[in-house]
């Protein structure tokens, strides 16, 4: 299993949730996936791009094919897609590992330029899921019968988890937030354990908030985000590492809509 790579042209995204009833994805997947190809990238879909915990198999039927079609096409112009296993695709591991178009990992260790970057998923630093497994499942379960009903409360809870962390977390000496809004300070507490192993930044998805900040120690952790509303990504070229809109930074400014075409 592949942990250690190197690459000087790498995009990063995660939380697709393809065949979630809420994910709008598909389409600008696919559309990404056909972009990167043709310019050179590889990429790493950092966990939950397809959705096993919130599943409508309606919708997965209807994406994953289409998806999967562009993905075939992206390896056969060369290009890498490394998939790292997040918690509501963990079921698939062994499905994606044999389908040959992934190159799975637990996470990976990058070298691009003189930069080290570690990429998680992060579901291992959360300490809902860790300390209490069985109700997380529960809930992410029955949250996804929340959304059927009611797609914007997706929104809300976005919202509420960033009224959260500005209100109840623990703030770091000089008085700044311990992290990305919306998140635990553990996310935060992870990246400054991993940096000291020797990583100049660290990527992590699971919460849904796309972010960056610097750590005390000079190093920087970012958050990948999801795609359920928006395109965020984390770029990585020769070493420089930025947080991007896809659609908006790149696609758009970059890209005419002939060029993206099958």
């Amino acid at each position: 299993m592949i942990t250690d790579i190197r690459s000087d042209k790498l995009l990063v995204v995660s939380d697709l949730h393809l065949g979630n009833p809420f994910s709008q994805a598909k389409r600008p997947t696919v559309d990404f996936l056909r972009w990167s190809a043709k310019n050179g990238y590889d990429i790493v879909i950092n966990g939950d791009g397809f959705e096993i915990a919130q599943v409508s198999f309606t919708r997965i039927a209807r994406d994953v094919p289409e998806v999967f079609h562009a993905l075939k096409s992206f390896t056969a112009h060369g290009r890498n897609v490394y998939y790292v296993i997040g918690n509501h695709d963990i079921a698939l591991e062994n499905f994606l590992n044999d389908w040959g178009g992934f190159k799975m990992a637990p996470f990976l260790n990058v070298t691009s330029g003189s930069s080290r970057i570690r990429i998680e998923h992060g579901h291992l630093y959360d300490p809902a899921f860790v300390n209490n497994p069985e109700l997380y499942e529960f809930l992410t379960w029955a949250a996804g019968l929340a959304l059927q009903l009611n797609p914007s409360l997706y929104k809300a809870w976005i919202a509420f988890e960033k009224l959260k962390s500005k209100l109840f977390w623990k703030k770091s000496a000089d008085g700044s937030q311990r992290g990305i809004p919306g998140e635990h300070p553990a996310f935060f507490d992870a990246a400054m354990e991993l940096t000291s192993r020797g990583f100049d930044s660290v990527v992590f998805g699971h919460t849904h908030h796309a972010g960056e900040v610097k750590l005390p120690n000079g190093a920087r952790y970012f958050n990948s985000g999801s795609w359920l509303m928006g395109t965020p990504m984390v770029s990585i070229e020769d070493g420089q590492i930025r947080l991007e809109n896809w659609a908006r930074d790149r696609l758009a400014m970059k890209t005419s809509p002939n060029q993206i075409a099958a």
